[in-house]
């Protein structure tokens, strides 16, 4: 609501409360001056929302700073605050701790070398695991990010995201906007040599400043946990000026090189029994002025690497290709996305009744993950099943029918991401089904892998058809279900297993946010297929729309 309309909204609740007056005027500053205040109050309050949030972010730069050896340039002071610019070219924008908000109280703890988020005082736990402020958020590849806060306008309770700002979970903090401790409770800028960060908590944070005589050793790229496969090497380039000696510690086991600019580091072979697993590397710097440094990184062995699949044109790896049916040249995901939601070229074929050849995808020199349009009774169509690549989205159950059918219920993929797969087809026992064989993903290359887990979520024509239902089929009642059914096959085509989960069980418990479905107890496999089943049967077999969407899918590589 903007301020014109709040006013005048108040405005006129206001009117209604006051006695009818014979006289031709009256004062009505007062009333105004009301009005102006709550408006400052709100305003007062959206601000420092930002504050707080601005806060995190500074938090996460400073003990990124901290790990990379990242020194500081300059600190300016600002109303209110100060800035800090870094010497990777960074800056932040900190509060100076006197003019804060009854927010929850968010900080950093250092647990094994690690710093990871805290709540009011707790771990901040993201799937059961602390979160990290760097580097990777519980399993490889799930990248850490600053949780951010807002008020819900609703409850007026304090949220918290840890996803980006894609789902907010409730604090059960009240909002009552009235002063409180900010974060950054000082900011010691006083010593020529470095800066202490003290937060609310009393927690301390030093960096040094930057000196044209100090030596610098800035490793890219090695914030948090650096896990490395069993005698995988990895290089990090290196920023390195006034190094006149150095020396280099490392776990027992590990091999560590430094040579013009790179770094490289080798973990225990398999059947180093002594070695120790995890630890951290420190390499002691010497300028020739005396000055020293000493520059540290953390590493850990793990059992496997996870790469994503996340269907983003930044993240494509893959060749140029051509689909020769309807001349399309392929050189990124949103090159696979039809120019309309049912009937498209792509999908459909020139003429709507489907292709000779199949609609078709690989995440080359990633996951290796790829799929084929299925072939259904001698033609390769989308209304016989496949995995489109989508980027509709749509929350207006108006728009929930067929003709949106491409659309995912939100604002787009998993964690505010732009692309994301639409699965359509299934299988039932019924003989009116139009899809023989099931969609499924392949590993392109037959490597037969495990695929970690694949974030889920229902479409517009789903989320519509549950809780309205259409000319198919009634709205879900409270014994009514849908679930998705992925199985598993190994190189032989043997099943390996099935892992089941619900997009709705009943009207009160239908999936309204990205979900993750962990696909790892189908073990080892070359294939997975999808299926959809659930309760309604309109006499033709099961009658709910047989979409889900699907993103950022996850797979184990161990060498």
């Amino acid at each position: 609501m903007d301020k014109k309309t709040l006013k005048l909204g108040l405005a006129f609740v206001m009117a209604l409360s006051i006695p009818t007056i014979t006289s031709c005027k009256y004062d009505d500053d007062d009333l105004w001056k009301n009005v102006d205040d709550l408006n400052n109050r709100v305003e007062a309050l959206e601000q420092k929302v930002k504050t707080i949030n601005s806060d995190v972010e500074a938090l996460r730069l400073i003990v990124s700073s901290l790990e990379s050896n990242v020194t500081i340039i300059s600190v300016t002071e600002k109303n209110n605050g100060y800035e800090i610019e870094f010497s990777d070219g960074k800056t932040a924008l900190i509060s100076d701790g006197k003019d804060g908000i009854d927010a929850p109280e968010i900080s950093i703890r250092q647990e094994d070398g690690i710093y990871y988020w805290t709540l009011g005082g707790e771990l901040l736990q993201v799937d059961g695991q602390p979160l990290p402020t760097t580097g990777p958020q519980g399993k490889p590849g799930e990248n850490a990010v600053a949780p951010q806060l807002q008020i819900n306008p609703d409850t007026k309770l304090w949220e918290i995201s840890t996803d980006g700002g894609s789902t907010w979970t409730s604090t059960g903090v009240k909002a009552q906007g009235e002063p409180g401790n900010s974060i950054f409770s000082e900011v010691d800028n006083s010593n020529p040599d470095f800066v202490t960060f003290t937060l609310s908590d009393g927690s301390e944070f030093t960096l040094t400043r930057h000196d044209e005589t100090a030596p610098i050793f800035a490793i890219d790229k090695s914030e948090g946990i650096q896990e490395f496969l069993r005698g995988e090497s990895l290089t990090y380039n290196v920023t390195a000026k006034n190094i006149s000696d150095y020396s280099i510690s490392k776990p027992d086991g590990w091999k560590v090189t430094y040579s013009e600019g790179l770094l490289n580091i080798t973990a225990p072979i398999d059947g180093n029994h002594y070695a120790e697993t995890e630890g951290t590397i420190a390499i002691n710097l010497v300028s020739a002025t005396g000055r020293g440094l000493i520059a540290k990184i953390t590493v850990k062995t793990v059992p496997f690497k996870l790469r994503i699949l996340t269907f983003e044109d930044e993240d494509a790896k893959f060749g140029q290709y051509k689909l020769p049916y309807c001349d399309k040249i392929i050189s990124t995901w949103s090159d696979l996305i039809d120019n309309k939601q049912y009937g498209g070229q792509m999908l459909y074929g020139n003429g709507g009744m489907g292709m000779d050849e199949p609609y078709q995808w690989h995440d080359a020199n990633n996951t290796e993950l790829r799929h084929v349009m299925p072939e259904s009774y001698g033609s390769y169509c989308y209304w016989s099943g496949g995995h489109a690549i989508s980027n509709y989205a749509d929350t207006d159950l108006k728009n929930g029918d067929f003709s949106h059918q491409l659309s995912v219920y939100g604002n787009g993929g998993h964690n505010s991401s732009k692309n994301f797969a639409m699965h359509f087809g299934y299988i039932d026992n019924s003989s009116f089904g139009m899809t023989e064989h099931l969609p499924a993903l392949e590993f392109a290359d037959g490597t037969a892998r495990t695929i970690d887990h694949i974030w889920v979520m229902n479409t517009t024509y789903a989320m519509n058809s549950y809780m309205s239902g259409n000319g198919l089929t009634p709205q879900i009642g409270p014994d009514d279900w849908v679930q998705l059914i992925a199985t598993g096959y190994n190189a032989s085509g043997t099943k390996t297993g099935e892992v089941k989960i619900y997009m709705c069980n009943g009207p009160d418990n239908i999936v309204r946010d990205w979900t993750k479905w962990d696909l790892s107890p189908l073990g080892n496999i070359v294939k997975v297929e999808f299926n959809i089943t659930g309760s309604s049967d309109n006499g033709y077999g099961f009658s709910q729309p047989g979409y889900f969407a699907y993103d950022d899918v996850a797979v184990r590589f161990t060498e």
